[in-house]
C-alpha cells in the first residue's frame, strides 16, 4: 500500500476549510520546521521541492580548493586556506597560474603565510571602511546605488525533492538507504554536529567528492538546517559580554557609527574586554548591527 508523504500534506488544507483562511489556520498549527517547509518549498508534479544553494557554481573554477589542492599537492584543508585568501584579493585565474608557480618554487608554508596576511590587510581595511564611526550622505548613496542593481541570480540555487504523493513501497530501500557509506559518513556527521566550526569542517570534507545533484542537495539541505539549530542554540544561550553588546546595539539610536567602531575594536583584540564573545556570538551581533543600521536608514528615508 503506498502513503503520501508528511511534507505533502502540509499543502494540503482541507482539514480546516477553504481558501485563504484554511492555509492561515493550517499554518498556525504547524510546528516551526514545518512552517520552514512550507514557506520555503513548492510542490511541482505531486513532489516537494526544497532550495539549496549551489555552492560549487557560486565558486570559479581557478578558486575551487579540490583544483588547488590536486595542483599544488597540498593537503584540502591547505588549499581551502588558499582559496578564500585569493577569493578576497579578487585573483583572476592567471594570477592563480602565477600564485601556483610561486608556491610551488618556495613551498606551501610560505605561500599560506603569505597569501593569508595579505588577504587579512586587505580584509581589516574593507572592514575598517564598513564601519566608519563617522557616516555621511556619501555612505547612503553608495547604499542606495548598490540597492538599485541588487538582483538575485537564479543558477545559484537548485532543488531536490523531499517529500512526494506516491512513496515507494516500505519493503524498497529508500535513497538514501542506497548511498555508498562515505556519503553517508558525512550526512550522517552534519545531522549530528554540534558546533559551527566542526560544521565547516564537514562542509570541507564534502567538497573533496564529486557529489552528484541530488546527493549534493540533500547534503546542503542538512548543513542549513545544522545551522539554523546551532545558531538558535547560541542566541538561546548568550554569553553576558555579548547580551550587554547587544543592547548597546539596540539603542544606540543616532551613534550606531561609534558602536560599530567599538564593536569592531573589540573583536580585533584592540580594546580589551573580559570574557569578550565567542565567534557564533559575533555573527548574531554584527547582524543585528546591519539590522539595526538598515533600521535607521529607512527611517531617516521616511523622514525626508
Amino acid at each position: 500500500m503506498k502513503t503520501t508523504s508528511e511534507e505533502i500534506r502540509l499543502f494540503d488544507h482541507d482539514e480546516y476549510g477553504e481558501g485563504f483562511l484554511a492555509m492561515a489556520y493550517h499554518v498556525k498549527d504547524m510546528s516551526q520546521l514545518d512552517r520552514m517547509i512550507f514557506e520555503d518549498c513548492m510542490v511541482v508534479d505531486g513532489a516537494v521541492l526544497a532550495p539549496h544553494v549551489n555552492a560549487k557554481s557560486r565558486c570559479s573554477l581557478h578558486l575551487r580548493p579540490e583544483i588547488i589542492s590536486r595542483n599544488l599537492g597540498c593537503s584540502f584543508q591547505q588549499a581551502v586556506a588558499l582559496a578564500d585568501a585569493w577569493s578576497i584579493i579578487e585573483a583572476s585565474p592567471k594570477m592563480v597560474d602565477v600564485f601556483t608557480g610561486w608556491i610551488k618554487a618556495k613551498g606551501i608554508e610560505k605561500g599560506l603565510a603569505y597569501f593569508e596576511g595579505l588577504a587579512r590587510q586587505l580584509a581589516e581595511v574593507e572592514v575598517c571602511w564598513d564601519h566608519e564611526p563617522v557616516g555621511n550622505d556619501k555612505d547612503e548613496a553608495f547604499d542606495d546605488h548598490v540597492a538599485e542593481y541588487d538582483e538575485s541570480v537564479p543558477d545559484l540555487y537548485g532543488y531536490h525533492a523531499i517529500g512526494s504523493d506516491d512513496i515507494a513501497f516500505i519493503e524498497e530501500k529508500t535513497w538514501e538507504q542506497k548511498q555508498p557509506d562515505w556519503y553517508l559518513s558525512i550526512l550522517f556527521k552534519v545531522r549530528d554536529v554540534s558546533d559551527l566550526k566542526s560544521l565547516k569542517v564537514i562542509a570541507g570534507y564534502a567538497f573533496q567528492f564529486d557529489l552528484s545533484r541530488g546527493q549534493a542537495g540533500v547534503f546542503w539541505y542538512e548543513y542549513r538546517k545544522a545551522k539554523d539549530r546551532i545558531m538558535k542554540e547560541v542566541r538561546c544561550a548568550l554569553s553576558l559580554s555579548a547580551k550587554g553588546l547587544l543592547k548597546q546595539i539596540k539603542n544606540a539610536n543616532g551613534h550606531l557609527p561609534a558602536v560599530g567602531a567599538l564593536l569592531y575594536k573589540i573583536q580585533q583584540g584592540k580594546v580589551k574586554m573580559n570574557n569578550p564573545p565567542s565567534d557564533p556570538e559575533w555573527s548574531i551581533l554584527w547582524e543585528a548591527y546591519h539590522e539595526q543600521k538598515q533600521a535607521s536608514c529607512l527611517a531617516r528615508s521616511a523622514q525626508k
